[in-house]
């Protein structure tokens, strides 16, 4: 899931980007930048404070100011939304100045009413990350929504340029459910800051064609050549509904009532614009309250520390909580104690070494970490693994023991503090998160806090202890936001009008200072003007969490008290836990990866259209080329290994799987031995159930960040699927494949001129050939003949990477037939050959 933030620039909804794709300003950022400039954002709209606004009433989020475009922080589900027509006058305040001496006539005309907005949007987001531990019940990931309220009405959004596509198309969209490479006609090209074209998808389902508007970035467009009328081209992403009209139309759905509704939005969408808040100065324009909240604290359980055991393989790589339960899976790995690194291996060829040290303080943030023996090698016995080897956000490798035990018994001195406590991403708690409920700041549920003074003071004690007490005027600095930014506190929505006259009634008693006492019609009209925002239970805002393979909403209402988290302190700690460890911004990554999905879909099409003759396993074999050159048994002769570019599909064929495609061969895959048949029509089959899944492919399932273990992505094939793959018509979650792809310093982007080897597209290839409608291949252990001269140790390794899948190849056919690697490498070869004309 990609996670940005409500006011920062999205490649597909801003101008069209040049051909270089060059990143904007915002999204070059790095995450500390942001979190700076938007916690300087929040400070600079006094009044609209996290968790206590200036009136000392519980306030879940914070008030940004700004003119760009709100946007959807992350892939969701609009659940409910409120456009008003127009600003709203305040009862209260036409109330106070109606009962208000009457002005001299020297005075200038009487200041116009308080106005204020009741637009808002709601948005759901599950961040799926299930690598297999918890296969029965999903409900693991970040569940949570995220609200913009106070935003701009309709009749002051009818002249923006770029208008939000879920308020001004209708209320219906048209389902068509179509997939990645299927082919759509180009029927109307709109070139305004929406980027979007009307097209003529067809059904996949039904086979009927549906005519509508679709925003480019779901085009596989080339950046230099203009979208033409009448032109065909490829989906680059599932889709499953196309917008009946431009937004330009201005079809707007329902106005001024809270409707309940189930659409789609992703990261980065626009949703509307800043209206109108409160602050002390009065009503401040061009501003909204941004707010992120929870069920309940999921994400703030504490985990137990790392043990090399638990990430041996993908299929355990998860941490297991305090209560027993099981985490979502790895991420980046964090120091939980100040530790000493050996910059080197602990032992060379059996001998001790004397490696340089560094000292790390707790908290450091590493891409990944790796269980090994005390050599730095990998072991198949748990019992070996005694140490970590430590990836940093530069790809340095350092080394460090497991446990204080490890260290002690290795007896050097200089080791006796060279050993780690470790967490994943996941562990919230450890990263510095502050939990409260209500009832440990203040001594009544109500909507007030008594002593926002004393709130803050016991707050900041418990982060950092400070010699002197602190005032609301310290809420200002800077090393107070470093503190707030991870804090959460539990207590009833401000959003929720039940109750109200009871939660509110401090207000006409007068106990609230520094509020003044309402008289009775005062009070309706707070009342009244606090409803015309509220939406609550119209909204019916439903637990967060999904289950199922369907990704069912979990049944049952949230609560009225519920979690609020910091949300600039959210989303920069989403961003850190899921982004990408190569060094790219947020839409470079997005660009990237769809780019390698529809290249990768290119490449495995020309590889079928290459393979139709070994379609049936029982036809005549075709005759191999006259003239094709020896493909050499390199490291059975040299003692060597090369990675050698070849032009030709028997070349290709024999140098990756070790025999030619008329050869017939028995695969070992995951589920054994398949039948003997031609190497060629096991190759096909392979490749056509890929292009299936690559067709599905979706971004949700492809998370940003480190697994902790070498692979750099994983995928249960012996799971998921269990059925055919048929598109759902709900959001952008199409039946997918769960398939994770997280990338590493160490995996580069793919380049057509770059030689065959691992990168970020063959990781894709890599993982999807494990799927049991695939391939079902292995990660196979290379395992010479006896007497083999084995210089580079490749005997007894996996077969990663290009020169170790070529020795598979050379001496063990059937494995390579059904190695990830060499499939993947197999299908990326077809770059370097001549592309098939018609």
């Amino acid at each position: 899931m990609i996670i940005t933030f409500p006011f920062e620039d999205d490649p597909y909804y801003s101008a069209p980007q040049p051909v270089s794709y060059t990143q904007s300003n915002s999204a070059a950022l790095t995450t500390p930048a942001l979190v700076k400039k938007y916690l300087d954002l929040a400070r600079s709209v006094a009044g609209g404070v996290f968790p206590v606004g200036t009136n000392r009433f519980w306030h879940g989020g914070v008030h940004l100011k700004g003119t760009k475009p709100v946007r959807a922080v992350a892939d969701g589900t609009i659940v409910a939304y409120r456009l008003d027509t127009d600003y709203t006058d305040s009862a209260l305040d036409a109330l106070i100045k109606s009962s208000a001496p009457p002005a001299p006539p020297s005075m200038s005309k009487p200041a116009p009413p308080r106005q204020f907005s009741g637009s808002f949007v709601l948005i759901r987001h599950e961040c799926e990350k299930n690598n297999g531990a918890n296969p029965v019940n999903r409900n693991t990931g970040a569940h949570f929504y995220s609200l913009y309220a106070n935003l701009m009405p309709a009749r002051q959004l009818h002249d923006k340029a770029l208008l939000p596509p879920f308020a001004t198309t209708g209320e219906n969209i048209l389902l068509v459910s179509a997939l990645r490479g299927d082919e759509v006609t180009v029927l109307t090209v709109n070139g305004d800051a929406h980027r979007m074209a009307k097209v003529r998808a067809t059904d996949i389902n039904s086979g009927s064609a549906v005519e509508g508007w679709v925003e480019h970035m779901y085009l596989d467009l080339d950046p230099a050549k203009p979208l033409a009328v009448s032109s065909k081209v490829r989906l680059s992403y599932p889709i499953f509904a196309l917008y009946a009209c431009h937004p330009s139309e201005r079809k707007w759905r329902t106005l001024d009532t809270v409707k309940v509704i189930g659409h789609p939005v992703r990261v980065g969408e626009v949703i509307g614009y800043a209206g109108k808040t409160d602050s002390q100065s009065g009503v401040l324009p061009d501003s909204f309250h941004f707010e992120i909240f929870a069920a309940d604290k999921g994400l703030l359980k504490p985990m137990k520390s790392l043990e090399p055991p638990r990430i041996v393989n993908p299929a355990t790589s998860h941490q297991d909580y305090a209560d027993g339960s099981m985490s979502d899976g790895m991420g980046k790995v964090w120091l939980t104690r100040n530790a000493d690194f050996a910059m080197d291996r602990f032992i060379h060829d059996g001998i001790p070494a004397t490696p340089g040290v560094i000292q790390f303080p707790a908290g450091s943030c590493f891409v990944s970490a790796i269980p090994c023996k005390s050599n730095g090698k990998s072991s198949s016995e748990p019992s070996d693994l005694v140490c970590f080897k430590l990836y940093d956000l530069n790809g340095q490798a350092y080394y460090a023991y497991a446990t204080q035990g490890h260290a002690t018994a290795d007896g050097r001195a200089f080791v006796k503090n060279a050993w780690v406590a470790l967490t994943t991403d996941s562990d919230w708690v450890a990263r510095g998160w502050q939990a409260y409920e209500d009832n440990e700041l203040t001594t009544t549920d109500d909507a007030f806090v008594e002593d926002d003074d004393a709130v803050m003071q016991q707050i900041l004690n418990a982060a950092c202890k400070l010699p002197v007490a602190l005032n609301l005027n310290d809420l200002h600095s800077e090393g107070v936001d470093a503190i707030l930014r991870n804090t959460a506190v539990r207590f009833h929505t401000e959003w929720d009008k039940d109750h109200a006259v009871t939660r509110y009634q401090k207000l006409k008693t007068g106990g609230h200072q520094p509020l003044p006492q309402l008289a009775d019609a005062q009070f309706n009209a707070f009342l009244q003007d606090a409803e015309r925002q509220q939406f609550w239970t119209e909204a019916q805002v439903g637990t967060d969490g999904v289950s199922g393979p369907g990704l069912t909403p979990l049944p049952g209402k949230m609560g009225a008290k519920n979690w609020h988290y910091h949300p600039v302190g959210f989303l920069a700690q989403m961003r850190e836990c899921l982004t990408t460890d190569v060094h790219l911004s947020e839409e470079a990554f997005e660009q990237e990866i769809r780019s390698s999905w529809n290249t990768g879909l290119k490449l495995i099409e020309k590889r079928l259209k290459q393979l139709e003759p070994w379609k049936d396993a029982n036809a005549v074999l075709p005759s191999p080329p006259a003239a094709m050159p020896v493909i050499v048994r390199e490291y059975a002769t040299t003692h060597d290994i090369h990675n050698v570019k070849h032009t030709k599909l028997w070349e290709n064929f024999i140098y990756w799987f070790g025999v030619d495609p008329n050869t017939v061969a028995s695969p070992e895959t995951l589920h054994g031995s398949l039948a003997a048949a031609p190497a060629g029509h096991h190759a096909y089959a392979y490749l056509k159930g890929m292009r299936d899944f690559f067709r599905h492919l979706s971004m949700q399932r492809v998370v940003k960040g480190a697994l902790g273990f070498e692979a750099g992505a994983w995928v249960h094939p012996a799971t998921y699927p269990g059925r055919p793959l048929v598109p759902a018509q709900a959001g952008f979650q199409m039946e997918c494949i769960n398939i994770g792809c997280q990338y590493g310093l160490f995996f580069r982007a793919f380049s057509k001129t770059a030689p065959v080897d691992q990168n970020r597209m063959e990781v894709q290839l890599h993982e999807v050939a494990h799927l049991r409608n695939t391939a079902h291949a292995k990660d196979q252990i290379i395992a010479l003949p006896a007497a083999t001269s084995d210089p580079k140790n490749f005997n007894g390794q996996t077969a990663y990477g290009a020169l170790a899948a070529r020795v598979l190849a050379e001496f063990t056919p059937n494995k390579a037939l059904a190695n990830a690697e060499n499939i993947a490498f197999f299908i990326e070869s077809a770059k370097d050959e001549p592309d098939i004309t018609a």
